[in-house]
């Protein structure tokens, strides 16, 4: 089993936290995680698919509670939003009696539905409660390194780069495979089977939870249809006029998509040196390349290395690999993007530590200044320029300009 960065990141809330909260899409590794992982150190797993525990926990969250002493995994805990008022009242209780230090640990919860068990979380636990979101794994946890948030360093970025090496074909292969733990655990499992039994799941259990879907064949073919436009700008008219559907109802569809953790959101980097001439629309992107690629019909590596969304899919890849570096470490870090009314467009712009970094995604080797010639849009800042970065399939990393180099992927 493949180590996950983010248990540390468990450990450190359950000695801080009453409650901690595991979030994330479905098979991301969730339950695995805290089975094998967290459970050992005393806890007891207990899981509401099993429709016995979820009925005592919808009609009488207090009694679930007495039968499953802390402290206590509770997983899927989002299909009973009765038990959050239940648990805040325990964790009080025991704050009062025990002190506030001696009721950390009490709670793990997890579910699939993140933004739903967040909503829920956030109503009843404020205060009381640390919330870590869990992705699919990363290249650097697949090749048995630990992730560390991503910054653009030079002498940083050349060592990460040095631990090991990802040729063009190897990563068509990963973006294809995708990064969901199972396809690496069990290397036999058919990926089409996998991904088709994923898509099911998902419409019969995590989205009704948060849309009632009134056409199924039309919201799984705006699925397929997003999925093809993976790193692209979200016009909801676009969508509605080929889906069939009005605009409002594409708006719902993406935040149902968005609240399960299937796609996430990109929003245009503001500030007030730019903000008049900005385009207003988010990127979406989709958390798992695979999924992807199975949604959009692509099956194997050549096929997508000849195909025109082959870029897209480069750059979701890169984008989906800075944003868990952040994650796996328990940072809510933003990821903008960049495009103006003159179509110019930066890829990736993180504002972090006082420092504004630049991100270009490609899926080629060799780049020069034309390249990034949209980074000079960005020439009066409120925050600190340093290093950008172009981030392409080079095997070894050189300089485009005298602030900007080019990266390997393996440099994330």
């Amino acid at each position: 089993m493949i180590q996950r960065t983010i248990l540390d990141q468990i450990l450190n809330s359950i000695r801080h936290f009453p409650v901690t909260i595991v979030s994330g899409p479905r098979q991301v590794g969730k339950s695995t995680e805290l089975y094998n992982n967290v459970r050992p150190l005393g806890y007891t797993y207990i899981t509401l698919d099993s429709r016995m525990e979820l009925m005592t926990a919808k009609n009488d969250p207090e009694q679930f509670l007495k039968n499953h002493p802390v402290p206590l995994i509770i997983d899927e805990c989002q299909r009973a939003k009765e038990l959050f008022p239940a648990i805040e009242e325990a964790v009080n209780k025991a704050r009062l009696e025990k002190g506030s230090k001696a009721a950390n640990g009490m709670y793990i919860l997890s579910g699939s539905s993140s933004k739903a068990l967040l909503e829920n979380a956030k109503e009843s636990l404020a205060g009381r409660v640390s919330i870590l979101r869990m992705s699919p794994l990363s290249m650097r946890e697949i090749q048995g390194f630990k992730d560390a948030p991503f910054s653009v360093d030079k002498s940083v970025s050349a060592l990460r780069a040095a631990e090991f090496t990802l040729r063009e074909k190897n990563l068509l292969e990963y973006i294809v495979q995708g990064m969901m733990p199972q396809l690496y655990d069990d290397p036999d499992t058919p990926k089409d089977q996998f991904f088709s039994d994923f898509i099911e799941t998902y419409m019969q259990k995590d989205l009704p939870e948060v849309l009632n879907v009134k056409d199924d064949l039309k919201y799984e073919n705006f699925l397929m249809l997003l999925a093809s436009n993976t790193g692209e700008e979200l016009v909801y008219d676009n969508y509605a006029k080929q889906i069939g559907v009005s605009s409002p109802t594409i708006k719902e569809w993406i935040s149902s998509l968005n609240k399960t953790g299937i796609i996430w959101l990109a929003h245009p980097y503001s500030s007030q040196s730019i903000a008049k001439r900005i385009v207003k629309r988010p990127k979406v992107y989709f958390f798992d390349t695979g999924l992807a690629c199975f949604e959009a019909g692509i099956r194997d590596a050549e096929s997508l290395s000849k195909s025109f969304l082959k870029g897209r899919f480069v750059e979701t890849y890169i984008a989906n690999e800075i944003r868990k570096s952040y994650m796996n470490n328990g940072i809510d870090q933003p990821v903008y993007y960049y495009r103006d009314n003159m179509q110019n467009e930066v890829d990736l712009v993180i504002p972090r530590n006082g420092i504004l970094s630049l991100i270009e995604c490609k899926s080629g080797t060799n780049y020069s200044r034309a390249d990034i010639k949209a980074f000079s849009c960005f020439g009066q800042t409120q925050l600190e320029r340093k290093t950008d970065a172009l981030i392409c399939c080079t095997e070894q990393a050189y300089s485009i300009s005298e602030n900007a180099i080019a990266l390997p992927v393996s440099a994330i």
